[in-house]
């Protein structure tokens, strides 16, 4: 219990587009750019969060590429855990390192990735072909609203029902290159 409500991690919420998630976005990217300095390749805005219109969860979701995430370092992730990230191993998605940020609410889910990689370029095609897609974009939206409103207690099936789709708009970016 945290200030007197019971506090349930597994709880779903998608709530409208809001343009102060860019600023959110840029203010987190400048403070990883300090702790990370030269390993941060890349750092990247990813997930609903970061297409205009779009409802989203409220977490920003943020990726780094890094030369190879097999060398990443613990005194990389000490660096991360000083600016309030807490390392979720690849938190069951395989080619990621996975942190949060944020009590008791997640805040920010970071991903750290090889640039360029196969999970890299899956966040970045993804995001760029809803971007440039907008039927698509509000059918995911739709989606993820009905998802939300079915499984709001279960984030575990909430993500996995999306899966689909994703798969679905992956196929359609990669054809289309």
């Amino acid at each position: 219990m945290i200030d007197g409500h019971t506090y349930d991690s597994n709880w779903v919420e998608v709530i409208e587009y809001t343009p102060l998630w860019i600023d959110i976005f840029n203010n987190e990217k400048s403070l990883l750019r300090r702790a990370l300095g030269d390993i941060a390749l890349d750092i990247q805005h990813v997930g609903s969060t970061s297409i205009s219109g779009l409802a989203a969860k409220p977490i920003i979701d943020i990726i780094i590429g890094v030369k190879n995430i097999e060398l990443f370092s613990t005194q990389v992730m000490l660096n991360l855990e000083n600016v309030d990230y807490v390392f979720r191993g690849d938190a069951g998605v395989p080619g990621r390192i996975f942190f949060r940020k944020g009590f008791p609410r997640a805040k920010y889910h970071l991903s750290i990735a090889t640039l360029n990689g196969d999970y890299w370029r899956n966040q970045i095609v993804f995001r760029d072909y809803l971007r440039s897609h907008p039927d698509d974009a509000i059918e995911y939206q739709n989606l993820k609203v009905k998802l939300a409103y079915e499984y709001s207690n279960d984030r575990v099936k909430y993500t996995k029902l999306k899966e689909p789709f994703i798969r679905k708009i992956l196929d359609k970016a990669y054809s289309k290159e």
